[in-house]
């Protein structure tokens, strides 16, 4: 199970290379502790947008058990226009998946993550910043 890990916005590679979970810092941030996010993202991404984009590694997984990976521009650009309904259901969708291969992370905490991700998705746009993610998973 993943220890820690949050979604944040950072302004390029080198900014986000620098995150982890030692390491603080001031970027706009949402927790996600309890979730694979490298499964999460594109599994949201297809259900709000019918297509799934490579993960991109800033920090490559090692046998540490961290990485950072940037969010794909369409998760990004869709989690900026999908309405309540549209996250509340794909948050939803999502929960059940999780829970039937054997993970727990409940309905309300899912549409509250997907929730929160999508503001900082909405900051990210008027910002001019980029979405990241880093955890680990020791």
């Amino acid at each position: 199970m993943v220890l820690v890990g949050e979604f944040f916005l950072a302004g390029d590679d080198e900014s986000a290379v620098l995150v982890g979970p030692r390491n603080s810092h001031d970027f706009p941030a949402v927790p996600c502790d309890g979730i694979y996010p490298d499964d999460a993202v594109p599994r949201w991404e297809a259900l709000l947008t019918g297509a799934e984009s490579p993960l991109r590694h800033v920090v490559p997984m090692a046998n540490d058990g961290f990485t950072v990976f940037a969010v794909p521009q369409t998760l990004s650009t869709a989690l900026t226009s999908a309405g309540t309904d549209q996250l509340r259901r794909t948050a939803l969708t999502w929960a059940e998946t999780v829970s039937e291969m054997g993970d727990e992370f409940g309905p309300g905490s899912a549409v509250d993550l997907l929730e929160r991700l999508s503001a900082l998705a909405v900051s990210r746009a008027e910002r001019g910043l980029n979405l990241y993610c880093w955890y680990f998973a020791p």
